[in-house]
């Protein structure tokens, strides 16, 4: 399995992160050093996750055979209805055939290996041509704005990535510690939790917080989860692709945030250069994050044929999915 394309849509409105935002040049410091983020996007309130997905997708179709394309896969957190699937209204929005399979998959921050590993059985199971994964998250309408911990972490994105079938073996890692549900959640709005009268009052201020609930994050649990379990996996990954970490060219974390990514890329021992960082221009965007990573790496020619690349998605869960491509 190859990926043949990559695209990405940002919304319109977008904030620019200055020292403004903060009480004191220390915070804005820190906030450059831990955080990271310069920009992030907000979709309008009249915008889904879909919609960013869709921008994201015509982009990548302008020039594709649409009876190429065998199966669809949507990630993101917010699908549009509890049925149908959201990956359904994709399917008949981008007018696919009828024998164009459909998939929804919630997974957050691993979503996007996972929907490769998805598409990856397909291929080897089915005689398929093409798969499309769309991805399209809106976390900024779960953020309280006076949770200043995580106001300038999340921005909103679609991506668009077409796979193909290929002569290369793909091998995957993935995993899950459920003692994360603590450290990154939303709580409100699932059949758990339902958003009662004292919830939906205590947000009038805030409408959107009563659509989508709120997030939760404790920021140094994320961390040591991230520590405790991905360089264990990667080197998991490693093994069981044959390879060293001297082999591999690049690598593309979940982009999460500076501190994750730096401490990652020290506890592995890894050269700066070759960890993939593109997170100042657009922040966290959740399941959006490795595709628009490899899309803005490709425009800068960090790639050249035969680069063997590492992605590894991780986060809400505490889930993680990784696996080791070649650029094509």
């Amino acid at each position: 399995m190859v990926i043949q394309g990559v695209t990405y849509h940002f919304p319109d409105h977008h904030i620019n992160i200055t020292h403004a935002g903060f009480e004191n040049h220390q915070q804005f410091d820190a906030h450059q050093t831990f955080v990271g983020t310069s920009r992030l996007y907000q979709a309008s309130k009249d915008v889904t996750a879909s919609d960013l997905a869709l921008k994201a997708a015509i982009k990548l179709l302008v020039d594709a055979e649409l009876n190429d394309i065998d199966f669809l896969i949507f990630s993101s957190l917010t699908l549009d209805y509890n049925a149908p699937s959201t990956a359904s209204i994709l399917h008949k929005k981008l007018g696919l055939k009828a024998s164009c399979g459909v998939m929804d998959l919630p997974l957050g921050c691993a979503g996007f290996p996972m929907a490769l590993m998805m598409a990856n059985g397909l291929f080897n199971t089915m005689n398929l041509n093409r798969v499309l994964v769309l991805l399209g998250e809106v976390p900024t309408r779960a953020v309280h704005p006076e949770n200043t911990s995580i106001n300038y972490v999340f921005g909103d994105a679609g991506a668009a990535v077409m796979l193909g079938k290929s002569i290369d073996k793909l091998c995957f890692e993935f995993g899950n510690d459920g003692d994360g549900f603590s450290s990154l959640n939303v709580l409100r709005g699932g059949a758990r939790f339902p958003m009662d009268k004292a919830y939906l009052e205590s947000n009038r201020d805030y409408p959107w917080l009563n659509q989508f609930g709120e997030l939760s994050m404790d920021g140094h649990g994320i961390l040591k989860l991230s520590l405790t379990h991905i360089p264990r996996a990667v080197y998991s990954l490693l093994d069981k692709s044959d390879l060293t970490l001297d082999q591999i060219d690049h690598i593309i974390f979940h982009q999460a945030s500076n501190i994750v990514i730096d401490a990652l890329q020290r506890k592995l021992s890894l050269p700066k250069e070759k960890v993939v960082n593109y997170l100042a221009d657009g922040g966290n965007t959740i399941s959006c994050g490795i595709p628009i990573a490899w899309a803005k790496a490709q425009a800068d020619k960090r790639f050249k044929v035969g680069d063997t690349i590492m992605v590894f998605g991780f986060g809400v869960g505490f889930s993680w999915c990784g696996s080791i491509l070649k650029y094509h």
